[in-house]
């Protein structure tokens, strides 16, 4: 079988699952692609450079076992073991949700805020892409929370394949609890505290209507909020209620959210502060994506 072959025969073998899933969600094409690269341990620029090349039977076989794996619906970053999150590699496993390209758009308003000289702290850190770019990219320090154990496993071992394994602290516990627990007094001065918060917020009548790729793989408990999507949101603003006095005077949060939740959110972070200022950012497709609340 030669490369052309190969890539011809996975890209069939996958397609054929596609009416399973959204139209126009996927690409069987390329996930053909991404598969024999990894196989091959050459970029897809190789592949196209040498497409009348014969592979090994053993090359085949493993290549047909990772496409058997993409026709179940396994994502395929996890069949990978790795994902792409602003241009760096990151290690996940189905302890972690995917990370997605639209979590981007948080770590570039964060990025704006860089000559304030924020105080960060990442909750519901997961594989730690936002904490390990935000520390790259700013070359600070910073606080990351996790109440899985296995996820901040993860993170850690991003943090160490990146070398920021010293510029992060991990927390395990839930939302800001471990933090606040150690009563860290940020109010005086001119201090400013940028709060991330890429938590659940899908509903539950969303689960049935995810992709099999998320819904049989991904951690649902990293998915789904209630009701309205907005559970660990709501307990999220209510431990900084509870806590203000620790925070200064400049206190930003930042929550990413379904589209659907442009108005509920807004809504529930003036329940608990009430003269928040709060902002919208749209993502790649002009959807809200971003919810950015000075309280």
């Amino acid at each position: 079988m030669t490369i052309l072959e190969a890539l011809s025969w996975g890209q069939a073998q996958i397609k054929e699952t596609e009416n399973e899933k959204p139209k126009g969600r996927h690409n069987a094409k390329l996930d053909a692609q991404i598969l024999l690269s990894h196989i091959l341990e050459k970029p897809t620029s190789f592949i196209f450079a040498h497409i009348d090349e014969i592979l090994t039977d053993k090359q085949i076989d493993k290549y047909q076992r990772l496409v058997a794996r993409r026709r179940r619906h396994e994502p395929v970053a996890y069949i990978l073991g790795e994902q792409e999150f602003y241009s760096r590699s990151f290690i996940v496993n189905q302890n972690v949700l995917v990370p997605r390209p639209d979590t981007e758009l948080m770590i570039d308003e964060a990025l704006a805020r860089r000559q304030e000289d924020p105080v960060i702290l990442d909750i519901g850190t997961g594989s730690g892409a936002i904490a390990v770019t935000l520390s790259k990219e700013l070359d600070t320090e910073l606080i990351a929370i996790d109440i899985d154990p296995d996820a901040l496993a993860v993170a850690k071992q991003n943090a160490k394949k990146h070398g920021v394994q010293n510029k992060i602290s991990f927390m395990q516990g839930n939302l800001l609890e471990p933090y606040l627990k150690k009563q860290i007094d940020l109010s005086r001065g001119d201090n400013y505290v940028l709060i991330l918060a890429n938590l659940p917020y899908l509903t539950i009548a969303s689960w049935g209507t995810l992709d099999p790729d998320v819904r049989n793989y991904e951690p649902k408990r990293a998915l789904i909020a209630g009701v309205d999507g907005l559970d660990f949101y709501d307990e999220l603003l209510s431990q900084i209620k509870s806590k203000r006095n620790l925070f200064p005077k400049k206190t930003e949060i930042m929550m990413e959210i379904d589209p659907h939740q442009e108005l509920t959110l807004p809504r529930l972070i003036k329940e608990h502060f009430e003269g928040a200022v709060v902002t919208l950012k749209n993502d790649l497709a002009n959807r809200p994506r971003l919810v950015i609340a000075k309280i």
